[in-house]
């Protein structure tokens, strides 16, 4: 995904949560909440692509090297 489809996301999903209230010191709990997993299973998910991207780099590269010797 590229950095400009990144930060449209990002900014997406925080005027999901934004809320104007009269009291700036008053937060829905339940959005704040909601927002906390969804942030939190993203991260979750990032590092597991990150985990996971050199072994499937590594399964490539190993199949175009048992092809390049037929």
């Amino acid at each position: 995904m590229g950095h400009l489809t990144l930060v449209a996301v990002m900014a997406a999903l925080f005027t999901l949560f934004v809320e104007t209230e009269a009291n700036p010191f008053v937060y829905n709990y339940e959005r704040l909440r909601i927002g906390g997993l969804v942030f939190a299973c993203l991260l979750i998910v990032g590092g597991i692509s990150i985990l996971l991207y050199n072994r499937c780099s590594r399964r490539n590269k190993k199949a175009e090297d048992d092809n390049s010797e037929i």
